[in-house]
């Protein structure tokens, strides 16, 4: 699932708000975090949004359990439930909120963009 489709189809402007509202910096070559290092534009936004999206997630009972070093993350539901993508997270989550995917997807990603400097995510 291309996590961008249901962010409102980024345009480049607004990836590139995106990025710098969330730390990044636009070098020669692509862009640069401290955590990510430098990527690509796609790749940053990508990473960006897993980030986001698997944190917002972590506030509603889910644990992360790692990243692949191609940014894809592997959740768990609660104490017990079974490891899964992001993607199915997502749909597990709307699911439970009786919401359509895009619309959750969406709400998490504005709530991260409109978050005010809060304590340091673990």
């Amino acid at each position: 699932m291309k996590l961008e489709r249901h962010v409102g189809g980024l345009s480049l402007a607004r990836k590139a708000n995106y990025l710098r509202a969330r730390g990044w910096h636009e070098e020669e070559g692509g862009w640069s975090s401290g955590i990510f290092g430098l990527l690509p534009m796609a790749k940053a936004v990508h990473h960006q949004l897993t980030d986001d999206l698997s944190q917002a997630l972590r506030e509603r009972g889910w644990q992360v359990l790692g990243f692949s070093e191609r940014g894809y993350v592997r959740m768990r539901d609660g104490e017990g439930g079974k490891p899964c993508s992001l993607p199915k997270a997502l749909r597990i989550q709307a699911r439970r909120e009786k919401r359509p995917v895009a619309e959750l997807t969406y709400e998490l990603f504005l709530a991260a963009l409109l978050e005010e400097d809060g304590p340091p995510r673990p």
